[in-house]
């Protein structure tokens, strides 16, 4: 992929076979472009003790396949709509692996003016630990592995957050999304966000637990441009009224911008955030999943035209271009319409469709991207 420092491809195991036969064709379908940092694997599953037991497996097959060199690996309990075993790889592109050190379940790049880390499976001990428990138990975590770079919070820029059962309510009237902001705010409470809060998606999954995956970048001398991303179309989520929150002992707001842009001399990257059809900082309600479709792939677009990246502060002659697409649908009936309209507006994209919760109840569909 030109112009950027990460580039982003899906391959696709078939039907046929085992979830041992299909992870091992997944792997043999995958030849290195550049250097593979993240392996997120999309998967159907039944329950908590397969998702284990998969996760496992997944492990012991990668760390045969990679030894030193493993990329972080991250196991997702959306079920893909081609009833496939699905896998996304972040590579990098024009780096020498000389800059690539593979630590204990992180990877960091160095560069001069610029220290990358990627972070990926970041989860608690236990999946039968409350929302909250787990979510403490993760971001303590990450606080560790961020301490031991010299990394401060605020370097992160993109984080996916995935929660099981999202939208659902515990006997304590607290949700779970809710309370994985909650303490998610604590966390960042910690940092000086001058850069604004990361590009960050909140998304459901059928299992395993909270997890999060995590890209930081800490800038030394201005070599590399960090630009929070907002969006005139919506209010930023860190700035949500108590109107729009759930449950939960403190209701914070999500804690991310709508996007994130990262100008490289080798090029820019664009983050785009689980993006849903919202306006001002309200769900369109009862219009179906053709119009909820439509605002969100406006969204996206107006996010990163050019004029709005020029309002952010970046240096753009054209719009930024998607290289890949996540589209989460709620229900899996929706998913062909929802195909035929993002083949028409954007043809010859790779787009990955999964059935998840998203974090409202009322919101039938979220995309997330990356451009440049």
């Amino acid at each position: 992929m030109n112009n950027t420092p990460i580039a982003y491809h899906f391959f696709r195991s078939g039907v046929e076979g085992t979830f041992e036969e299909r992870l091992l064709r997944l792997l043999h379908l995958y030849t290195p472009k550049g250097i593979p940092v993240r392996f997120v694997f999309f998967d159907a599953l039944p329950d908590n003790d397969t998702y284990s037991a998969r996760l496992h497996i997944i492990r012991q097959i990668m760390a045969g396949r990679f030894a030193d060199c493993l990329p972080v690996v991250s196991y997702v309990a959306q079920a893909p709509c081609g009833g496939e075993l699905v896998l996304e790889v972040h590579e990098l592109t024009g780096f020498s692996p000389d800059a690539v050190h593979y630590k204990e379940g992180y990877i960091t790049v160095e560069q001069p003016g610029y220290k990358f880390l990627f972070l990926g499976g970041v989860r608690g001990t236990s999946l039968a630990e409350s929302i909250s428990r787990q979510s403490q138990e993760l971001f303590d975590k990450v606080e560790k592995i961020l301490a031991a770079e010299a990394m401060p919070v605020a370097s992160i820029v993109r984080q996916w957050n995935y929660i099981e059962k999202i939208v659902a309510v515990d006997s304590a009237g607290h949700q779970h999304y809710q309370d994985f902001n909650d303490v998610r705010s604590r966390f960042y409470s910690q940092a000086d966000w001058k850069e604004g809060y990361p590009a960050a998606t909140g998304i459901g999954t059928q299992w395993g637990g909270v997890m999060v995956d995590i890209d930081a970048l800490l800038v030394e001398g201005g070599s590399v441009g960090v630009y929070p991303l907002d969006n005139p179309l919506q209010v930023p989520a860190h700035a949500y009224s108590g109107r729009v929150l759930l449950g939960g002992s403190q209701k914070t707001t999500p804690k991310f911008e709508r996007g994130k842009a990262l100008a490289f001399e080798c090029g820019q990257l664009v983050y785009v955030s689980g993006t849903a059809a919202i306006r001002g900082e309200q769900s369109l309600v009862g219009v179906g999943i053709e119009a909820q479709t439509q605002a969100t792939l406006e969204n996206i677009a107006h996010l990163i035209s050019k004029e709005n990246l020029k309002a952010s502060g970046v240096s753009v002659a054209n719009d930024a271009r998607l290289q890949i697409l996540r589209v989460y649908v709620k229900q899996k009936e929706d998913e062909a319409i929802v195909r035929a309209m993002i083949e028409k507006a954007l043809p010859n994209l790779p787009v990955l469709y999964v059935v998840a919760d998203v974090c409202r109840d009322e919101l039938l569909i979220e995309m997330e991207g990356a451009g440049y």
